[in-house]
């Protein structure tokens, strides 16, 4: 048999797991993709393909891709300044 445990043996347990969740959440999530991460290579592929299909940049394949997907994403055309 399990000793019960009391009202305080368990709120503090309690106080521990929420912590617990409260640094894992807070910790910031790294990203690791990579062009060798799986299914890079056939996306990069098919994105190549279809910017050669609709004779467009690369860059408009994904800005398209974000668009479509409404993923929030939010690429801005850099504005060219002349060398005078």
């Amino acid at each position: 048999m399990t000793a019960r445990r009391t009202k305080e043996e368990r709120i503090a347990a309690l106080e521990a797991q929420i912590q617990k969740l409260k640094q894992e959440s807070s910790a910031p999530k790294e990203i690791k993709l990579s062009k060798e991460s799986h299914g890079f290579t056939t996306a990069i592929s098919a994105i190549e393909n279809a910017a050669k299909l609709n004779s467009v940049s690369v860059g408009d394949v994904i800005k398209a891709i974000a668009r479509i997907k409404r993923t929030g994403l939010k690429i801005e055309n850099s504005v060219r300044k002349s060398k005078e």
